[in-house]
């Protein structure tokens, strides 16, 4: 817990420091495990969440770069699972010719995922699209891939990738001008 806090306040001052325009905080959910059983003993109703936290930096000509990081909390069939990302950066694409409510994001993490009381590094992406209902206020839908750690064998060969999908909201703790 102390080194989540020490994270968070890294990344507060990172924003007071380097002047960003943004700070935003992302709350989603997994429907496919709310909703029904999956290949790997999880009932329907199985909690994953995941909640990320951004400092978005100046606007450029089509986005902007952000830094971040995120903690997602699964209640799986085989044990609690817990990625805490240390690192995430990203670009976030705002100025598309066809809308300007809808944004693109794309991002690389560094994570420590917690389980059966070790902790395994491992890597992850995602892919984010959201629709601005405000300048404070996007639904947003998110597609998430990490190397897992967690449950790859010493001796395998393949590196085990699993993709998640989450929905939720994102919600922008100071405004920008109009929207982007």
């Amino acid at each position: 817990m102390k080194k989540i806090m020490l994270a968070l306040l890294l990344l507060l001052v990172c924003k007071v420091v380097t002047s960003q325009e943004s700070f935003s905080l992302d709350v989603l959910v997994d429907p496919k495990l709310a909703m029904m059983t999956d290949d790997y003993g999880n009932s329907p109703l199985t909690l994953n969440s995941l909640v990320n936290a951004s400092v978005q930096f100046e606007q450029r000509d089509f986005g902007y770069y952000f830094l971040g990081q995120s903690l997602e909390y699964a209640d799986l069939h085989g044990g609690t699972y817990i990625r805490y990302s240390i690192l995430q950066f990203g670009y976030t694409f705002n100025r598309l010719p066809f809308s300007d409510r809808i944004e693109s994001s794309v991002a690389l993490n560094y994570g420590i995922v917690k389980r059966w009381s070790f902790d395994f590094a491992n890597f992850g992406g995602i892919l984010d699209l959201a629709y601005c209902i405000s300048e404070r206020f996007k639904l947003t839908c998110l597609m998430q891939v990490v190397r897992r750690t967690d449950i790859e064998s010493p001796t395998d060969d393949p590196t085990i990738y699993r993709a998640s999908f989450f929905v939720g909201f994102k919600f922008n703790f100071s405004k920008r001008n109009g929207f982007y």
